[in-house]
């Protein structure tokens, strides 16, 4: 079956071909980012668990590094390197008492553009897989239109109505809105895979962002 396939490709038209080709670069493109994603969110997983497991045993960050290894523990280790740095600032000016509205209120925004700032890393070649989820089927079906309407030109040109002189190319036609296909649905379970991991994280940053700055209030990480 596979060969046969793979024989129909071969004796399909350049046009067919093209739009083959473009359909396996973005499904390509597509795995690589999202191979990429599977390892930098499980990277961030195990390292913000070992951050949090160090600071809900210990009340302090892992690792006598940590200020200066803050940004390979992952975005929950930088928020509170961000926030640590907030109240040395205030201590360093003299200041030792609880911070006042307006310093919770700018440490919350800096904290709030750290996430930020992290999350659209997170985001960056998510849009691959939006544009193969999307672009994939479509270019699948313009190939397979092409490749009936030049099946239907060719039974014109040699006069007859008989479907086994153009079988072959309406065969090759249906390849590519299987290529689409194929190349669509493993990008669009990896697009809502990824989607639900950075909401999943956002949500985590925004709870830890609440608890650091009612820590941060009383003045110390301590």
């Amino acid at each position: 079956m596979i060969g046969q396939v793979f024989e129909i490709v071969r004796q399909a038209d350049i046009i067919t071909k093209l739009i083959l080709v473009i359909i396996a670069i973005l499904s390509v493109g597509s795995w690589v980012v999202a191979i990429a994603k599977i390892r930098e969110f499980r990277a961030i997983l195990s390292s913000s668990k070992i951050f949090m497991d160090a600071l809900r045993t210990t009340g302090r960050p892992p690792g006598g590094e940590f200020w200066s290894r803050s940004n390979e523990i992952g975005p929950l280790a930088r928020m509170y390197a961000e926030a640590g740095r907030f109240l040395q600032r205030r201590t360093d000016r003299g200041i030792t008492e609880p911070l006042s509205i307006e310093e919770a209120s700018s440490l919350s925004s800096a904290l709030e553009r750290e996430a930020g700032e992290d999350l659209a890393q997170r985001e960056r070649n998510i849009g691959l897989l939006a544009t193969v989820t999307s672009v994939a089927p479509l270019l699948g079906l313009l190939g397979t239109v092409w490749g009936i309407l030049s099946s239907f030109i060719g039974m014109r040109e040699l006069g007859v109505a008989d479907l086994s002189a153009v079988g072959a190319g309406i065969a090759a036609a249906l390849t590519t809105t299987v290529a689409g296909l194929m190349a669509a649905i493993p990008a669009n379970i990896f697009h809502n895979f990824v989607v639900g991991r950075i909401n999943s994280l956002a949500g985590d940053m925004d709870r830890f962002l609440s608890e650091l700055v009612d820590v941060c209030r009383r003045g110390s990480l301590e």
